[in-house]
């Protein structure tokens, strides 16, 4: 299976139903702003997981698809208001919503998108009970992921965060919505409650593995390719699993020498060529090493999940799609 292939497939189809909820509204900047990171595409894994994971169950992935697309429109929603927050300048190698329409317009194109994904979600075609299991879970999970949101903010200035914390922060901001969309595929294909717990933690682990992974690249990678700017983290002071195992090797091995090259860390200001010395000593800390080691664990923990589920080709996509989050370039 050539899994770039099947997600192209999967994310054209999405696609077809997504940008049709988004022709609403008469104000064009705002409809314009609102419309701009789902029209760069994407790979859509959250609405392709629920998809799948209906079609593993039940057979019935279409009825996922409007779930799926009001998961999309939430996740577009948290990246115009994360790119407000840390004012990264390109997202997808387009300007971000900020920087093209202004920071207000932003925020409201944020809110825009939190509540077309609702309305989307309400035309779901499943009894009510299902319906409102769904209406539950994702509202759970949107509080969740400002959870993690806010923890991720607060570590920026603090210098004692621990791996437990940067875990549960990965959890909240970004594995808990594709939790939520496998949990979710299960409930809509009509899934035991057996396999709608297993498909809820197969999503969770291998959301984990992939934010893991997303911050390796975000230090490693080609910025042509990733579409962002590389190194921001180190600018933003963020506190990545990379970064949190460095200082505590630091920390262990009494090291001060390299309190020139820190500087750097949380300096907004920094040149590349700081920046560049920060990664370089994440590298010879072992440190994204480290982080490439746990996403990897994550991932096979995720792929064990999938015993639950009777032998298809959704199920060999599923499997084939951790391999690709923890693994890609981009």
């Amino acid at each position: 299976m050539n899994v770039l292939e099947e997600l192209a497939r999967r994310a054209k189809m999405v696609d077809a139903s997504l940008m049709e909820y988004l022709e609403v509204g008469k104000y064009e900047k705002l409809r314009k702003a609102v419309r701009h990171y789902p029209e760069a595409g994407g790979k859509r894994l959250r609405p392709s997981m629920a998809y799948t994971v209906a079609e593993a169950v039940g057979r019935n992935g279409k009825d996922a698809l409007p779930f799926g697309c009001a998961l999309e429109l939430i996740h577009n929603f948290t990246l115009v208001h994360d790119d407000v927050m840390d004012q990264d300048a390109t997202r997808r190698g387009r300007p971000t919503v900020h920087t093209l329409y202004g920071m207000p317009t932003a925020i409201i194109a944020g809110d825009a998108l939190f509540a077309i994904a609702y309305k989307v979600l309400a035309t779901t075609p499943v009894d009510g009970e299902r319906l409102r299991r769904l209406l539950a879970s994702l509202s759970d999970t949107v509080y969740l992921v400002a959870e993690g949101q806010q923890m991720d903010i607060d570590f920026e200035s603090r210098d004692d965060v621990t791996v437990e914390e940067y875990m549960e922060m990965v959890e909240k901001k970004t594995a808990v919505l594709f939790a939520c969309a496998a949990e979710g595929g299960a409930i809509i294909g009509g899934g035991t409650e057996d396999q709608i717990q297993d498909m809820y933690e197969y999503a969770r682990l291998s959301g984990i593995g992939f934010q893991i992974w997303d911050d390796v690249l975000g230090l490693i990678a080609n910025e042509k390719v990733l579409g962002k700017p590389v190194g921001s983290d180190i600018r933003n002071g963020k506190r990545t699993l990379i970064a949190v195992h460095a200082f505590e090797e630091l920390g262990r091995r009494g090291a001060r020498e390299h309190a020139e090259v820190l500087r750097a860390f949380g300096n907004e200001k920094a040149t590349d060529a700081e920046v560049r010395k920060v990664i370089a000593l994440f590298q010879e800390l072992g440190s994204i090493q480290h982080g490439k080691d746990v996403a990897l664990d994550y991932a096979a923990r995720a792929k064990e999940k999938l015993c639950c589920l009777p032998p298809s080709k959704e199920k060999d996509f599923l499997r084939e799609v951790v391999d690709f989050s923890v693994g890609r370039e981009k």
